[in-house]
């Protein structure tokens, strides 16, 4: 009996010096799988990380497990299987979480994002990176900073808002370049190239390519020397220098065959296959566009994406203008369905050429309109102010790498990019005046305008380029301030929404004004919606719980109510209790089902605060859609605006809390002469001068 004790005496004394051991293993082992998993070394990977799930088997330590379910996500990520690797970190995060493991946290849900992204899940992969960059910004990580950064601008470059994934890009670059990280200035040079071949500057856009290749190359990090590789392959294709192209998107093929990334290994077979189009190789493109079909097999929305476009511009080269037209109309609803846009508009430049060479011009016409007005929507006045920001913003930071273009050959590009852009049109629009003598009209005098309004606007962007850099400098600087910025949630302030909202609203004006002087196509997502919200009985909370509980409870309203919006919209918090939220740019149709999102996000769970608390917490909302008036040109203002969801806001406190109600449309532009409270707005719904809608209270 003392010889058992006596050893498990001797047993216990050891388990500090063994759990020590362990760690360091552990955090070795980590280090290592790292390692082999950039140098494409996958059987070695996979080797290490059984050895760290035998550890974590003997351990029984949750801390252990988590980290390891982050590391076989990143595995899965490596091999390009996103939704297995979100599973996994959906495992890790509950334990990262009860562990405060906040920098580990941010990784997961940066690479949650990540996994989201390639999905083409846009809105998921924002609202994770958005999670970890608050994180990232709390504990002043300046390389996840960095990362997440450049991981949103390539979300927003996705979904077409380039003023915001410049100003991501910008800012991951200036991080990673002052603190000296490699891997992080090479992500901001490569997603830089990327949004520069998106605006059609392809010679731009090699020059960042080939200089995140050559940190790549020095590093030795496998999957990134094939990505830079596949990218310059496309961007060399575009400047038509296609033997070039074709031997860096081998190159690529090979280097993600190595690593087993299969999607991506298909993506660069596109590429190569569009080589092989472009030097009239067809039975070649066909046979790639056949095979990554097959190695696809359904699993990559992206991918089949590009895949049916490349498919249908083979159609269309060889003439077989049936099928392309059938396989760009199939591609333009899976554009839109995955917000797009510009996808959608490569697809619809495909259907009109088919259209026009099989004379099928009505058809045309109709599809040539859609296509005129997509292409304003991707070139307006915000895509040539973001061109300037470009060029601006980022050759300052990239001078410090001797990477500095002079300013008069920046304007040259910005010329060229809108002269190509006009002359694509010409030549379409010629092809099809040919044959309709009152189509020629109406186009040419579309194009005469368009032609005067894009000269113009390079021409003043050109003269004005170094005022506005010192200008955009200051409003970044005041973004960034800590003025504008509510200490407690991390969201924006009033000062903040009242600085920008009027400059959208003018922008709102300016597309619907086009629309009824009938010189564009009815305004698409182009509204804005208001949402006041207003937790229910928080004095009450405060006075039963304490006011660091009611601090506890608005950071996390702010949380939840954050996940229900884009990156791109703006949601802060107004004061006290009350929060103010504006969707930019989307369908009124959608209010009410943001609205239901909103509810839903703070009524499925009860609010957990300081010491295990579970408290339930529910706001009354109120809305208003803008335009008030869609086919008047009555102009708005942002007081009258919050004005009437505010009004809103007090019938939905009246109705018994914990619901919503919103101001659709205004009928009469009487009201709009009164001042908007919740007695003039009841009154204005029995006079049907507006238009409201409720909360269905069964379910909204």
């Amino acid at each position: 009996m003392r010889t058992v004790n006596l050893f498990g005496f001797i047993l216990l004394m050891q388990l500090p010096f063994v759990y020590a051991q362990d760690a360091e293993r552990i955090e070795s082992l980590k280090t290592a799988i790292v390692a082999a998993r950039e140098a494409g070394k996958l059987q070695q990977t996979e080797q290490l990380t059984e050895e760290l799930a035998v550890i974590a088997t003997n351990r029984a330590d949750p801390m252990v497990t988590a980290d390891l379910q982050v590391v076989r996500a990143q595995n899965d990520i490596s091999r390009n299987q996103y939704q297995e690797a979100i599973d996994k970190l959906y495992a890790a995060i509950p334990t990262l979480k009860a562990q405060h493991q906040h920098s580990r946290l941010a990784n997961a849900y940066t690479y949650v994002g990540y996994s989201y992204y390639n999905l083409s899940e846009y809105k998921q992969a924002l609202d994770y990176y958005y999670q970890a960059k608050t994180l990232f910004d709390l504990y002043s990580d300046t390389k996840g900073q960095s990362m997440v950064n450049s991981y949103t601008g390539l979300v927003l470059s996705a979904i077409g808002d380039y003023k915001g994934a410049i100003l991501a890009y910008k800012t991951a670059l200036e991080t990673a370049i002052e603190a000296g990280y490699e891997n992080e200035t090479s992500q901001a040079f490569y997603s830089l190239g990327g949004l520069n071949a998106k605006l059609g500057n392809h010679r731009q856009a090699l020059e960042y390519f080939s200089s995140s290749l050559e940190i790549d190359e020095k590093q030795g990090v496998v999957q990134n020397i094939a990505f830079n590789n596949g990218l310059i392959a496309e961007s060399l294709y575009h400047l038509d220098e296609l033997e070039r192209a074709k031997s860096h998107a081998t190159t690529a093929i090979r280097l993600f065959e190595q690593t087993q990334s299969v999607e991506y290994a298909c993506m660069y077979k596109l590429t190569l296959a569009k080589v092989y189009i472009a030097s009239s190789e067809y039975e070649k493109a066909q046979g790639i566009i056949d095979q990554v079909y097959k190695d696809a097999d359904g699993h990559y929305p992206a991918l089949a994406l590009n895949t049916l476009l490349v498919a249908a511009d083979l159609a269309l080269k060889v003439e077989d203008y049936d099928r392309a037209v059938s396989l760009a109309e199939t591609g333009i609803q899976q554009a839109q369905n995955a917000e797009r846009m510009p996808v959608e508009e490569q697809f619809f430049q495909i259907k009109v050429a088919a259209l026009e060479h099989s004379n099928r011009y009505e058809k045309g016409y109709r599809a040539l309109q859609t296509l005129m007005e997509i292409n304003g929507k991707l070139n307006d006045e915000s895509k040539l102010k973001a061109i300037s920001v470009a060029q601006a913003q980022t050759e300052a930071i990239r001078s410090k790498l001797e990477l500095e273009l002079q300013t008069k050959e920046r304007a040259l590009q910005e010329a060229e990019l809108n002269r190509q852009l006009l002359l694509r049109n010409v030549f379409i629009v010629l092809i099809l005046l040919l044959s309709i003598l009152v189509f020629f009209l109406f186009r040419r005098q579309l194009l005469r305008k368009n032609n005067q309004y894009l000269s113009e606007q390079v021409r003043v962007q050109t003269r004005e380029l170094n005022e506005k850099n010192d200008q955009l400098v200051q409003a970044l600087k005041l973004v960034e301030s800590d003025s504008i910025t509510d200490a407690l949630t991390g969201l924006k302030n009033r000062r903040y929404l009242e600085k920008f909202i009027d400059t959208d609203i003018l922008l709102v004006d300016r597309e619907y004004a086009d629309w009824r002087e009938g010189k564009s196509p009815k305004p698409l997502r182009s509204d804005l919606i208001v949402f006041v919200l207003d937790i229910d009985d928080f004095k009450a909370v405060n006075d039963t719980y304490g006011h660091h509980i009611g601090d506890e409870i608005l950071a996390e309203f702010a949380e939840r109510i954050t996940q229900v919006f884009r990156q791109s919209d703006y949601v802060v918090r107004w004061g006290g209790e009350e929060f103010v939220a504006v969707a930019r740019f989307v369908d009124r149709k959608r209010a009410s089902r943001l609205a239901g999102r909103i509810k839903q996000a703070l009524n499925e769970a009860h609010f957990a605060v300081h010491e295990g608390k579970l408290i339930s917490v529910t706001a009354s909302i109120g809305y208003a859609c803008y335009p008030s008036m869609i086919n008047s040109e009555e102009k708005g203002n942002w007081e009258t605006l919050f004005a009437m969801a505010d009004a809103c806001l007090y019938l939905a406190k009246e109705a018994g809390k914990n619901t919503w109600v919103g101001l659709e449309s205004v009928n009469d532009n009487r009201c709009l002469n009164d001042e908007f409270n919740k007695k003039t707005l009841s009154q204005f719904i029995q006079q049907n001068w507006v238009t409201v809608k409720r909360a269905n209270r069964a379910g909204d």
